[in-house]
């Protein structure tokens, strides 16, 4: 479809926040500038597969077993902007209280 239209793809891995972050901006900054579509494919998984009924262990067995043993994107997240950015617990709290409110 991209192809068709003569869109950019952009591929970014849905694990890593700051780079999805980055892929879409740019993407609008691209299509403010141009005036263009543009494509981003986000390549990550679905823990419940393709919906909230599927049960994809009985088609993929193998991959969902690796799946569940996943840590929650949210999870490294959090742990990552601790670790690498000094991120306080207490702000994350506040920003997660935040966005309750605001739900």
């Amino acid at each position: 479809m991209a192809k068709s239209i003569n869109a950019p793809i952009f591929h970014v891995n849905a694990e890593s926040l700051e780079d999805v972050a980055k892929t879409f901006r740019f993407a609008a900054q691209f299509r403010q500038k141009f005036g263009r579509d543009v494509v981003i494919d986000l390549i990550g998984y679905r823990k419940m597969g393709h919906n909230e009924t599927d049960n994809p262990s009985f088609t993929q067995p193998m991959m969902y077993k690796i799946v569940n043993k996943m840590e929650p994107i949210r999870n490294k997240y959090r742990r990552q902007l601790i670790e690498e950015f000094g991120v306080e617990e207490e702000k994350l709290a506040e920003i997660d209280n935040f966005a309750k409110k605001r739900a």
